[in-house]
């Protein structure tokens, strides 16, 4: 009995070494050695280099969203507000302003983006009043045209 638990762990012994070389030889020379360990960290540097490239393009991107302007503009607004209160100060009062800009981002309240939504309806009423003077006959087909493409490039 005893020979049959060494033997089966020799088996164990050698599927394991077999199956570590299988994995970590990546040169495949049979052996896992220097060579295999440059491979795998030219490999791990490829990997945390494209890692850091994908961070900054998604930080690069969330630091244009709304969310992010709005936030940023809250915490200037609480840390100047917050200046002359001792205390609470103007650290605090930059993080209570980012709190509130970024709530007011994701509600939908008047934010930094209003200006856009502003705009966004200035020129919905500015095609309704140009449509109104094609209708009436104070514009012509072409006028239209020329002033839509002019109020939508805005």
């Amino acid at each position: 009995m005893l020979e049959k638990l060494r033997q089966a762990g020799n088996a164990a012994k050698d599927a394991v070494t077999k199956t570590t070389v299988l994995l970590t030889d990546l040169n495949g020379d049979g052996k896992v050695d220097e060579e295999d360990a440059r491979i795998a960290a030219e490999w791990a540097k490829k990997q945390a280099v494209s890692l850091g490239n994908e961070a900054a393009r998604l930080g690069k991107e969330a630091a244009r969203s709304n969310l992010a302007k709005d936030a940023a503009t809250g915490a200037v607004v609480g840390a100047a507000i917050a200046i002359p209160v001792p205390v609470i100060g103007p650290v605090f009062g930059a993080a209570i302003g980012a709190t509130i800009g970024a709530y007011r981002s994701l509600t939908g309240k008047t934010t930094a983006s209003g200006a856009t939504q502003a705009q966004s309806q200035d020129s919905h009423g500015e095609l309704l009043k140009l449509q109104d003077l094609r209708e009436k006959g104070v514009l012509t087909e072409d006028e239209f045209q020329r002033e839509k493409k002019r109020v939508l490039a805005n």
